[in-house]
């Protein structure tokens, strides 16, 4: 999950859930995606925006203290202490997005020119990441994949992503087969026996849940 921060109002939202809420996953978020692209359809960056479920959202919006007469609206000085909430990410985090070119896997970096915002109830991030060096784009689709591979968090990708800059160049979002996701989430359930702490231990099966998104270019 993002960071992996604010456990404590997490464990909150989730006891005051009824019982059969325990199951994965906890939190809901809308994801935008956005490759930046440079004049040789070269792919240097992706901005992720994440938009959280209405109860998550409250949970951290009370959390933190912020709009306290409960008007739905943060100041400008709100906005700035909600800002990078979800950012202080733990050592060895992927933030739930990966990047390959095909099948290959490509390096990330680590989240910089953060936002927040709170509307309509939800809370709305977004943050830059970059490639190492620039990733040339053309038949051979560059994929963006958003998931958690605990499913604690739910991803989705609703909105059309966006391509910015570069010439012929399609973006495209691919949802997975979720009858065999769920059948292969069934499956490694039954393998643990009943004393086993779920919570603790859930199978990494978030990958078969994963949207993505793939950029294609067409040749100059």
């Amino acid at each position: 999950m993002p960071g992996h921060w604010n456990t404590m109002a997490i464990l909150a939202a989730i006891s005051a859930l009824p019982a059969p809420a325990l199951a994965h996953p906890h939190v809901w978020i809308d994801t935008r995606v956005e490759v930046i692209l440079n004049d040789r359809n070269e792919a240097t960056a992706v901005r992720i925006g994440w938009t959280y479920d209405d109860l998550y959202s409250l949970y951290i919006v009370g959390d933190m203290g912020l709009d306290p007469d409960w008007d739905g609206k943060l100041t400008a000085e709100e906005e700035a202490q909600l800002a990078g909430f979800d950012m202080n990410w733990i050592e060895g985090f992927a933030g739930d997005s990966y990047a390959l070119l095909g099948e290959a896997e490509l390096v990330l970096s680590g989240p910089k020119d953060w936002t927040a915002s709170y509307a309509e109830g939800r809370i709305t991030t977004s943050h830059l990441r970059s490639f190492d060096a620039p990733v040339k784009i053309g038949e051979v689709p560059l994929i963006v994949q958003v998931y958690d591979p605990g499913y604690y968090v739910a991803y989705s990708i609703p909105d059309d992503p966006v391509v910015t800059g570069g010439v012929g160049c399609l973006a495209e979002t691919y949802v997975p087969d979720l009858d065999a996701a769920d059948a292969a989430l069934k499956e490694a359930l039954a393998e643990f026996t009943p004393d086993v702490d779920l919570e603790m231990q859930f199978p990494a099966i978030g990958r078969n849940y994963a949207e993505e998104v793939r950029v294609t270019c067409a040749a100059p």
